[in-house]
């Protein structure tokens, strides 16, 4: 590419998903599936999954992020500016979610019959959500690429969050939760799935960069992981597979994995995807003769 290709092309961002920016992708997996396995096993009430959610957003999504930082010993910084900073408002929402999801989790081993113990699922839970929907705010606030600008992603982040928090209970849950999270799976991905298609299908009205973003997408670079990594694994297999136990009346182990892993898989290709597409809108108007 040449020096002033940026002015008059559209150019891809690569600042956080190529080279060194892997990093941010994993740490946006992490938090995104982590912070989903803390709801799903919040909400059914069990301690290894909460304990093991909490562990991904602070170990997994923390490790990421200060690896990536230039200067790791300075990440303290972004607390002083949560008014004027995304990252800021990211890193001081994570740090309340560890504190709350700890105080929450030694509430509910402990003192399960405290009064307190509600007050702390609630909050925990509101910043699990956060956290699950953190990379949709910082994307929706980069106006220089369209594809991103849109009011559905922090609700597809949290669709797939929830979604892959299902999963991996199917995975460590005992069997008891693992039947509540076969029951809620279809449902969640019905939801994802439609939230998807409406991203994908309404993106190319916000202007011509996101509607190339979507061309790429679905025909270009990015066509074998979307196709392959997000519907197929991510959707059309699980759904298929969830259609048989229905009607087989069945839950079989290695069934339950498979669909595991392929939703797991299909949120690692989302996210990958998304952040590849993006492109920045060029200075100069392209014409379209």
């Amino acid at each position: 590419m040449k020096s002033y290709d940026w002015m008059v092309e559209y150019t891809p961002q690569t600042a956080w998903v190529e080279g060194h920016g892997v990093l941010i992708w994993l740490a946006e997996v992490s938090g995104v599936i982590g912070g989903g396995l803390y709801l799903v096993a919040l909400y059914l009430e069990s301690i290894a999954g909460m304990l093991t959610g909490l562990m991904m957003v602070v170990v997994l999504k923390g490790a990421f992020h200060l690896a990536h930082l230039g200067q790791p010993s300075r990440f303290w910084r972004l607390f002083l500016k949560p008014g004027r900073s995304w990252l800021a408002r990211g890193l001081l929402c994570v740090a309340l979610f560890m504190v709350f999801a700890t105080l929450q989790l030694i509430f509910s081993y402990w003192f399960a019959a405290n009064g307190a113990d509600p007050f702390f699922k609630v909050s925990s839970g509101i910043l699990a959500l956060f956290v699950i929907a953190y990379s949709g705010f910082v994307m929706n606030y980069v106006r220089g690429i369209p594809f991103w600008n849109s009011a559905l992603l922090p609700l597809l982040f949290i669709a797939f969050g929830i979604l892959g928090g299902l999963a991996l209970m199917l995975l460590i849950g005992p069997a008891a939760l693992r039947s509540a999270s076969v029951s809620a799976t279809p449902y969640s991905l019905c939801v994802t799935a439609c939230l998807l298609a409406l991203y994908v299908c309404s993106a190319p009205y916000v202007g011509p960069a996101a509607k190339r973003s979507v061309k790429d997408l679905i025909q270009g670079d990015l066509a074998l992981p979307f196709w392959i990594g997000v519907v197929l694994c991510g959707v059309v297999l699980p759904a298929v597979i969830m259609l048989y136990m229905y009607l087989a009346s069945q839950t079989p182990m290695p069934l339950m994995m498979a669909t595991a892993f392929g939703i797991l898989v299909g949120a690692f290709s989302f996210t990958y995807c998304l952040l590849k597409a993006g492109l920045y809108r060029p200075l100069a108007p392209i014409s379209t003769h």
